[in-house]
């Protein structure tokens, strides 16, 4: 207390601050009422909202860490504070609250305040909103609840402060997350401390996490991701470090990131820019880490207007950061660009902080200017490296934006930032000099990458090889040209060079004369490999690239396009060794024919090195036309040419002498010689041959044929040319060898080596000499021992020649024989008929007995059996001529002696025995199968026709022979011979014998094949029975077992056994195979299909049906079994009457009392019971247990199915006179009037009525019910009754369209309000069958029953109707199939009104813009049947975009004249829907807009109207136009919903007027009111003067000193004239259909540069009073526009730098600041030129 004057009353002590405790205590009472005995009312919606945000905020549980950090980054350091953030994570639970792991986070802050614990225990209360300026990054207020993810006891120690949160509801005052609790102990300071460190002081400000134990992992993974990166455009924290404490002091691991350094610090203050780089590190326990650099560039841009946000509120300039990848805002976001740098910036961020607002104005603005500064931080980048060497350049094209990206924003930057590049010289060309140049990307090309290798490894092997961009194109350097910079090059659009640029560089290089062979070779295979895509029609065609060796042996060269036009053709030789003696042999002989030009060998030999080598030759064969020929082709190609004798006669020379060099191999040797040319004997040419045979002078063939006959088969004769020696093409011939290599090669052949052809032999058919036909046994010898097959044609004519002389002169070898001393003599004696030709031995003096095989493959016989087939066939020949006894008799007599000879007459016999020579009965037969008659064949003969040998014919003495006979094959013996009686069988038309008979049935048994002869007996009536001749089918062979049934049948012819006798009994089973009836199965076959034809001749009598009955119920009480055919008989055929027709069993109905409820509705087929020839009498009721057994239906309770099969639903019984119901509504309507029936008048809709349907009475329905009840098949009886109509409370319907109606119903609708079944009708009963009503598709429960009322609904009026079933809908969620139909009712009065569809309506209209066009359902229904309107129906909540535009639409049509309140809610309504597609829609629509004209607001032609964003301009047009310009706003905008506007309004085509005005600054100036004044005295002071040289001096303009000077110059030497008179200007606009506004305005100044005069407005006049500013505004605009007509970007900087000037006076002192405030300078140069303009003494 400090002392002062007694007359003075002490002063009063200021109240001391509360300490924390207190202040958290007071907190907890005054905001959340803990301690004062009451609940805040708000506490469970608090509680609520906090947990909603910090659980739905964040998609990430770790994402507190980056909050901690900003906060961290926003907080407040003691000076001398090195900003750290340390986060610990330990496994002691030191919070006592069972945690397994604790996260600890320290800070060297300031510590927290008491604002600090205000705005934590708040939600959205920052202290940091709205200090962007001063570096704040935080402020939402709501980071810190981010912690409550991972930790539900947050503790907080700072300042004193020791206090901890909730996340669940505290049970103090109800609320989590905000209310802050005292912590007493566990953790304490000390507790914490060591923890953190025994040797270092604790940090002000402690965060304590216990951590949830699902979230530990995930924080301790966030923890170790924590990259460097995080610190980039932190200003304060520099380091973040992270360790974990366990008990184990060893086991504590350390990782830290930091920013280890800055350097190259760079300011461009031309553009508000600096650059740096920054070193960050990442160390692990205490170990050199990662180490990483990041070039960063800052630019600082301003804010546009449009781009003003509240938030951002006292900013004007934008800051951005270029970097790595990702958005930053301070910290990283989670967007991902997918660009190679960082774009940080004061972004706008979601409430997660995870991206940035795509849709925020002032984002899109920082956007904006991403290009800009990209830009510029790469030419920064590029500039900076020019010193470098070249090949340093291309890695900093990689900071460049190549891939897309995923945000349409962003890829929209990426495309602005390649746009702007590509008009930069930025690309590194290839030059011949160590000076870079650079060019726009679009001003340089690539070449191929195989070219880059051919033009350097040329280069390194000292080829001179010209700068290659001096062919008219910017060559990319090499560096820069390669895969590894593809995506870059595809980037910028560098492209390759265009096709002809490779011709101009190979010729103009003279590549192809100047490479060595190796890289002469990868050059073609370049021009190769790019031929087809690039150089096929280009120049390349012409360029001389092949070599060649031309006359002479001088290397030429030839293009592509010679190679293929020129008639000779370039080749190549495969072959080195044989290469020289081709091309001499081509210069002597054949070159005419070969037309060929050689590449040189050299060439040859190094492409035959090439790696590529195919690639080439590929080319050089397809394009070039080479040909790579070995020495086969060559001599190929020139075989196929030569014309003339001498030419191939050379050529066989040139063959020759390859040959004996061995140069060419023998299959090559061989192929030539067999396609070569050669000379006949007569000197021809022939190209074509067989054979080549020997010159015939000496040979054997000419013996044999004489001349040559197979000229025409291509056998040619060689003539005496080819036995000639002598030298060619200096080789000398030897003869003997020649003629050798003729013989083996041309194959010259003679007899007996000779090959004949397929062709005649004409030696052959005369008779030869001995000699000769030796020697041509000798030649088929020869030719068969060397495998030759011989042609058919020749060996034809020697088989069939007669030339070999035989026993009976010369025949051919096909009809010889040669026989031997064994059967020689036997056909002497014994065939007089028969000569055979046997070889003449003695003739050729026995040297036939070599050529045995080959007289044998020419058709000579050798054995006996070949006579006897000889014999046979002359026998054969000569009896079909002239056939008599005797020489069949004489044949017959030959086998005997044969036999007694022991001679085998097989042959013979085999031969003959098939003919048709033996006479029989017949006629002329085969000895097989012929008969000898005898006593055994009498019987057969009855049933057959045999061929009997004609003893007529040959006499007796024919059966002597029976032997001989029986070898041959004829039948002498009957020996159980069935087979021959069948093959022969002809039964006769009548009856048979008994013997006959037996002996069918035994042919039957035993013969191989009878199926004919049973299928004939089955036919014919021949067996004997009781009652005469049968059929075998209908022959009986009696059986005991079923005699019963036969009173069945009329008569059964049974077989008769004692004409037969006992034996017949022993072919039971032959019988039965012809069709015999003898089984039960037969018998009982045979009777049923009795009555079967009966039934179907429609004969079967009452007697046969009573009689059957009566039969059937004699077995049954025997306990015997009828047979299963009858029974089947009597079950399914319709053998009984009934009322239906007839019927099988199952199908009929017997008749009693019970069936009579159902013979209304089903047509019943009852047995008919009348004495008629179809009925059965009254007798059929005997037999009812007999006919139940059948199937017949006997009782009504068993035959439900029964009625269901004969449901009808065409008839039914008529309703006398009922109030009918029309099918399409089911209206009940009077028979007589037609009015709507009473009940229904007023709340149902009438429709006209037509002639009623029929209906189910009363008993009917309850009857059928019960047949559905009791039915197997209830489904299928339902769907047949519910084809019938019922009746409803809505008049007559089918039963899917009708309801039941019960208690459950009654919840919902009343009875009237649907088609409920008309229980008075039906009476209660029917309530019982609920299960058989919803079988036959009545609607029974509740809830299904949405379809038909919705069906019905529009036939009612009345609203309290309709809303109950509107009700009821909604209640069990209907969904209608078209929600485009009227479904809504819009009444009118109590019960009218109008059905309109949902398009047409809507619940609310706030507004009331729409109750014209729309029906409002809020004034009509409740709000508990607005969702059933909205959700169901689709029934619009209010009008939308498209509604407003077609309502604008309306209003222009109608000139109508719009209140500001309807104008007002429409713009407002666009704006807060404006986007996209908004603006699509509107622009569209709206060609006017509003204007206030006279008070009022009308609509003009967007063309006639004009946003105001110059308000001088506006003021003007205002005051002198006659008619209103400008747009309307409504009263109220902010700034920024005004900004809106413009917006909307320049989207659908509203001009700014600054952009539309045009303005004329001609007018004539009146000279005789002007006065001269000294303009340096006046304006032009050294102070203006310094102003506009330091503005023009900034290096970023790139102004020259001389050019700086001049322009200085201009104002120096400029005249001033004073007009006492305005001098004005006009202003003029354009509207539409060609309408024009003009007003004028006054200028202050003109200056006329190129007439050096400077006009100026007196300041005061009669005119007015001008104010200072605006003097000073005109004056700068003015100078600078005159000064920068060629710079006019830059006329506005210059202007507000005069201007200030110009209020200052231009003082000296003043005009310094100013300038050191913008960084500008005066140079040397400059500071010379002002005192040069104003001396010294100009000063004072």
């Amino acid at each position: 207390m400090s002392s002062g004057s007694s007359s003075a009353a002490p002063a009063a002590p200021s109240p001391l601050p509360p300490s924390p405790r207190e202040h958290v205590e007071r907190i907890r009472r005054e905001r959340y009422f803990i301690g004062r005995g009451e609940r805040n009312p708000l506490a469970e919606d608090m509680h609520q909202a906090v947990n909603y945000l910090s659980q739905e905020l964040y998609s990430k549980d770790v994402h507190f860490l980056m909050e901690l950090i900003q906060n961290a980054e926003d907080n407040d350091y003691p000076s001398g504070a090195a900003p750290a953030l340390e986060f610990v994570i330990t496994s002691k639970d030191i919070t006592c609250s069972g945690a397994t792991a604790t996260l600890l986070v320290f800070n060297n802050e300031s510590g927290f305040t008491p604002a600090n614990i205000e705005s934590i225990c708040r939600i959205g209360k920052s202290t940091k909103r709205g200090k962007r300026s001063s570096g704040y990054i935080g402020e939402k207020g709501i980071g810190f609840k981010s912690v409550f993810l991972v930790s539900r006891n947050p503790h907080i120690f700072s300042n004193g402060y020791q206090i901890k949160f909730r996340e669940d509801p505290s049970p103090e005052c109800g609320i989590g997350y905000i209310v802050p609790e005292w912590v007493e102990e566990n953790p304490s300071i000390s507790d914490i401390a060591k923890i953190y460190s025994s040797f270092k002081s604790l940090p002000t400000t402690t965060f304590i996490l216990p951590l949830k134990s699902d979230k530990i992992d995930a924080v301790k993974k966030e923890l170790s991701n924590t990259h460097p990166e995080v610190l980039l455009f932190l200003s304060k924290i520099r380091q973040i470090s992270v360790r974990e404490v366990n008990d184990d002091l060893n086991a504590t691991s350390l990782s830290q990131i930091s920013i280890s350094s800055e350097a190259d610090a760079l300011t461009r203050k031309d553009i508000g820019a600096e650059s740096y780089t920054l070193h960050l590190s990442a160390d692990e326990d205490e170990r050199d880490g990662q180490h990483c650099s990041y070039y960063i560039w800052k630019q600082h841009f301003p804010v546009k207007p449009e781009c003003y946000v509240q938030k951002r509120e006292g900013i004007d300039q934008l800051s951005k950061g270029l970097t790595s990848p990702g958005v930053y805002a301070f910290l990283p976001t989670e967007m991902a660009t997918n660009f190679p740098f960082i774009i940080q910036a004061d972004f706008l961020l979601s409430s997660s902080r995870e991206s940035i607002l795509l849709d925020s104005q002032w984002n899109r603005g920082i956007l904006e200017c991403v290009p800009s500064a990209f830009v510029n931080a790469f030419l920064a980048l590029v500039k900076s490296t020019e010193s470098a060497p070249v090949f340093a350049l291309p890695p900093v094209f990689k900071f460049l934006p190549l891939n897309h990206s995923s945000i349409e924003l962003m890829d929209s930057v990426r495309l602005s930032i390649r746009n702007k590049l590509i008009d930069v010289d930025i690309v590194p060309c290839e030059t011949c000099s160590s000076v870079k140049v650079f060019r726009k990307p679009t001003e340089v090309y690539r070449l191929n990458s195989s070219f880059w290798s051919i033009i350097n490894r040329a280069v390194k092997l000292g080829v001179d090889v010209h700068n290659i961009s001096s062919h008219g194109t910017n060559i990319l350097n090499s560096y820069f040209d390669s895969e590894a910079y593809d995506d870059v090059l595809g980037f910028l659009k560098i492209g390759y060079v265009d096709s002809e640029w490779y011709g101009r560089c190979i010729l103009g290089s003279d590549l192809v004369k100047l490479l060595p062979e190796d890289i002469y070779f990868d050059l073609l295979s370049f021009v190769a490999e790019n031929w087809k895509a690039k150089f096929v029609s280009t120049n390349m065609m012409e360029i001389p690239l092949v070599k060649c060796v031309g006359g002479g042996g001088v290397m030429t060269y030839r293009s592509v396009c010679e190679a293929t036009t020129a008639d000779e053709r370039l080749c190549m030789l495969s072959d080195e060794e044989s290469a020289p003696s081709i091309i001499n042999w081509n210069n002597d002989y054949f070159s005419t024919v070969s037309r060929t030009l050689f590449m040189p060998l050299s060439t040859q030999k190094a492409l035959g090195l090439f790696s590529k080598k195919t690639t080439v030759v590929e080319w050089l064969e397809k394009y070039v036309a080479v040909k790579t020929l070995t020495l086969h082709e060559y001599t190929l190609m020139v075989v196929k040419a030569l014309p003339e004798k001498s030419l191939v006669l050379a050529f066989t020379r040139f063959i020759y002498h390859l040959h004996s060099e061995k140069l060419m191999p023998e299959w090559s040797v061989k192929q030539i010689c067999n396609s070569m040319p050669l000379v006949d004997n007569c000197g021809h040419v022939v190209v074509t041959r067989s054979i080549v045979l020997v010159p015939s002078k000496g040979s054997k063939w000419g013996a044999l044929l004489g001349e040559n006959p197979w000229r025409p088969q291509n056998y040619i004769e060689l003539g005496d040319d080819y036995v000639c020696s002598g030298n060619s093409s200096g080789e000398h011939i030897c003869e003997d060898q020649y003629l050798s290599f003729i013989r083996t090669y041309i194959q010259a052949t003679d007899v007996p080596l000779l090959i004949p052809p397929d062709a005649s032999f004409p030696a052959a058919s005369s008779f030869l000499t001995a000699e000769n036909a030796v020697l041509l046994l000798e030649w088929i010898e020869n030719l068969r021992s060397r495998g030759v097959g011989l042609p058919k044609k020749f060996v034809s004519c020697i088989m069939h020649g007669n030339w070999l002389m035989t026993s009976v002169g010369y025949r051919s070898p096909a009809d010889s024989f040669m026989s031997n001393e064994e059967w020689g003599c036997l056909f002497q004696a014994r065939l007089a008929f028969v000569d055979v030709p046997m070889i003449d031995q003695e003739y050729y003096m026995g040297e036939m007995n070599d050529f045995k095989e080959v007289l044998a493959s020419l058709g000579v016989k050798f054995e006996f059996s070949q006579a006897m087939s000889y014999i046979g066939e002359c026998f054969i020949s000569m009896v079909t001529g002239t056939l008599t006894g005797d020489m069949v008799l004489s044949l017959l007599s030959f086998i005997r002696f044969l036999k007694q000879e022991h001679m085998s007459s097989d042959h013979l016999i085999r031969t003959i025995r098939g003919g048709d020579w033996l006479k029989t009965c017949s006629g002329y037969r085969s000895p097989t199968g012929s008969v000898l008659f005898s006593s055994e064949w009498m019987i057969p003969s009855e049933i057959s026709c045999l061929p009997f040998v004609d003893i007529d014919f040959y006499g007796h003495e024919i059966s002597e022979y029976k032997s001989e006979l029986q070898h041959l094959g004829v039948h002498v013996k009957f020996k159980q011979n069935y087979q021959i009686i069948v093959d022969n069988i002809n039964l006769p038309i009548g009856p048979v014998t008994s013997g006959a008979a037996i002996l069918l049935l035994k042919c039957i048994r035993h013969a191989d094949s009878c199926k004919y002869l049973v299928k004939g007996l089955k036919k014919r009536q021949w067996l004997k029975t009781n009652a005469g001749f049968r059929a075998p089918r209908e022959t009986f062979l009696l059986d005991p077992e079923w005699k019963c049934l036969v009173k069945f049948a009329d008569v059964v012819p049974l077989l008769d056994l004692p004409f037969y006798g006992n034996e017949i009994l022993t072919y039971r089973d032959e019988l039965m195979k012809i069709g015999v009836v003898g089984s039960l199965d037969q018998a009982s076959n045979s009777i049923t299909y009795y009555l079967k034809q009966l039934v179907s001749t429609s004969s079967l009598t009452k007697e046969i049906r009573l009689a059957l009955l009566s039969c059937y119920k004699d077995l049954s009480d025997e306990d015997m079994t009828i047979p299963a055919n009858i029974l089947k008989f009597m079950q399914t055929e319709k053998w009984l009457h009934t009322t239906q027709g007839f019927r099988p069993p199952n199908k009929c109905v017997f008749s009693d009392s019970s069936w009579e409820p159902v013979m209304a509705v089903a047509s019943l087929p009852f047995i008919d019971d009348s004495d008629s020839s179809s009925g059965t009498g009254k007798e059929i009721y005997n037999y009812k247990k007999e006919l139940k057994a059948l199937g017949v239906t006997v009782d009504f309770n068993q035959g439900a199915d029964f009625v269901l099969s004969c449901l009808s639903t065409v008839e039914g019984p008529q309703l006398p006179k009922p109030n009918v119901v029309s099918p399409s509504t089911g209206l009940h309507v009077s028979s007589d009037s037609g009015n709507t029936s009473e009940g229904t008048n007023q709340n149902v809709v009438a429709l006209t009525s037509v002639e009623s349907p029929p209906v189910l009475a009363s008993k009917t329905l309850v009857s059928l019910l019960k047949c559905i009840h009791r039915s197997s098949n209830p489904r299928s009886f339902a769907l047949k009754i519910g084809k019938m109509q019922m009746k409803s409370t809505l008049g007559y319907r089918y039963a899917d369209q009708c309801i039941l109606f019960d208690s459950a119903w009654s919840s919902y609708l009343c009875r009237e309000d649907g088609p409920f079944i008309d229980e008075a009708f039906y009476g209660p009963e029917i309530l019982s069958y609920r299960t058989e009503f919803r079988l036959i598709g009545v609607v029974v429960d509740v809830g299904y029953g949405c379809s038909l009322l919705a069906q019905d609904l529009k036939h009612f009026s009345r609203g309290d109707t309709i809303t109950r079933i509107y009700k009821y809908l909604a209640a069990f969620k209907w969904e209608p199939r078209n929600k485009s139909e009227s479904w809504i009712w819009i009444p009118k009065g109590r019960s009218t009104g109008n059905w309109v569809c949902p398009a047409d309506c809507v619940l609310h209209d706030w507004n009331g813009l729409f109750s014209t066009r729309f029906s409002v359902l809020d004034k009509y229904y409740q709000k508990d049947l607005q969702g059933f309107f909205s959700n169901v129906l689709g029934v619009r909540h209010s009008p939308k975009v498209l509604d407003h535009c077609i309502l604008w639409r309306s209003w222009e049509c109608t000139c109508f004249e719009l209140t500001p309140a309807s104008c007002s809610f429409f713009w407002e309504f666009i704006g807060n829907c404006w986007n996209a597609t908004t603006a699509k829609l509107l622009s569209g629509s709206v060609t006017r807009v509003p204007v206030l004209s006279g008070g009022k607001i009308i609509l003009q032609e967007v063309e006639d109207v004009f946003v105001p964003d110059d308000l001088v301009l506006k003021h003007l047009f205002d005051q002198f136009s006659s008619e209103p310009i400008f747009i309307w706003y409504p009263a109220g905008l902010s700034f920024r919903s005004r900004a809106q506007m413009d917006t909307i309004y320049q989207s659908l085509g509203v001009r700014a007027i600054s952009k539309a005005v045009t303005k004329d600054e001609t007018c004539m100036l009146n000279m005789n009111t002007c006065q001269v004044v000294e303009m340096k005295d006046a304006m032009v002071t050294p102070g203006l003067l310094r102003i506009i040289l330091a503005f023009l001096a900034n290096p970023a303009l790139e102004i020259g000193t001389d050019k700086r000077h001049q322009m200085a110059s201009y104002l120096l030497s400029v005249k001033a004239l004073e007009m006492t008179e305005p001098i004005s200007v006009s202003y003029q606009v354009k509207l539409s259909l060609g309408r024009t506004v003009t007003v004028k305005g006054r200028r202050l100044f003109r200056w006329e540069r190129e007439n050096r005069k400077l006009y100026m407005q007196k300041s005061e006049g009669s005119h007015g009073r001008t104010t200072r500013m605006e003097f000073a505004t005109c004056f700068g605009e003015e100078i600078s526009q005159g000064l920068l007509y060629e710079r006019v970007d830059l006329v506005p900087s210059l202007t507000e730098l005069l201007k200030v000037g110009f209020l200052i006076g231009f003082e000296e002192d003043e005009v310094e600041f100013l300038l050191k405030t913008k960084n500008l300078q005066l140079f040397l140069e400059d500071e010379d030129f002002l005192l040069g303009a104003f001396p010294p003494q100009n000063y004072e």
